[in-house]
């Protein structure tokens, strides 16, 4: 009897010390997560509590390898910054040649940035053609660098006084509804959230700008923070987890049949 016991308490401290077994094997302090809303891949309520497909994500990195994942929630250009100064270990975002010299890059989609108005805004018949004539006022999220192209739009539009940039989607969304601004310009996947909350879904005219390159989006993690073992281990199964294509798997479960209707996105 008291074999029996000693076994069945043996075998409750080994499974306990899972975690700290796995922790030890991978990532030896909590992994701090820059955290800023973007569609229904990261989600923030009033308690800032994170949800969405990126936290689903490294929950399942977590329960596999006992790393932690700790989210820092911080506007999206203070979030970009932080990781430039080695201040935050990782941080979902587009790929750009200045964050490649300070984290690794991991890429994880592709999308075509498209102009989000409202099918009954008074238009030429070209929409587009009112874009570049100033005839549209735009807002866009702050902090977003979708490449070089995108960023030269955003100056000519600025030197029309029709551009103005804001904290998130939601706002956005608002003061369409509102008449504040016409249109948006990003990829429709980081409008889905903002546009089911606000009921804009059938209201909405998508219109993909050609003369934008396609641009790529992923994760990146630090170079400067992290312990070097850390990094190489966190980087290795968040890579091998994506080329099984959870990530786009979790997207599916989430997105409704008009956001894969319009959605451009293209998993790697």
């Amino acid at each position: 009897m008291f074999k029996q016991i000693s076994v069945i308490y043996l075998s409750l401290i080994a499974f306990v010390n899972v975690p700290a077994v796995m922790a030890a094997g991978g990532c030896s302090r909590p992994v701090v997560v820059a955290a800023s809303p973007l569609g229904i891949f990261m989600e923030i309520d009033e308690q800032k509590k994170v949800t969405g497909i990126i936290a689903d994500f490294f929950a399942e990195i977590s329960q596999s390898t006992g790393c932690q994942f700790v989210y820092e929630v911080m506007p999206r250009i203070r979030a970009l910054h932080m990781l430039e100064t080695g201040k935050i270990d990782l941080i979902a975002a587009s790929k750009t040649p200045k964050r490649d010299i300070v984290a690794d890059y991991i890429g994880v989609a592709s999308a075509r940035i498209s102009l989000i108005s409202l099918k009954e805004r008074p238009n030429s018949g070209n929409i587009l053609n009112d874009l570049m004539s100033g005839k549209i006022r735009v807002n866009v999220i702050r902090g977003y660098d979708l490449g070089p192209k995108y960023l030269e739009l955003l100056v000519q539009l600025s030197a029309s006084h029709n551009l103005e940039d804001v904290i998130d989607a939601d706002v956005i969304a608002q003061k369409i509804i509102y008449q504040r601004c016409d249109a948006t310009i990003m990829a429709v996947s980081n409008f889905f959230k903002s546009a089911k909350k606000y009921n804009l879904e059938s209201r909405l005219l998508i219109t993909p700008i050609d003369f934008l390159p396609i641009y790529h989006s992923g994760f990146y993690v630090t170079k400067k923070g992290l312990p070097e073992k850390d990094r190489f281990f966190l980087i290795d199964k968040i890579i091998s987890k994506v080329k099984a294509g959870r990530i786009k798997e979790l997207y599916r479960e989430k997105v409704s049949k008009w956001e894969e209707e319009t959605n451009s996105i293209i998993f790697e």
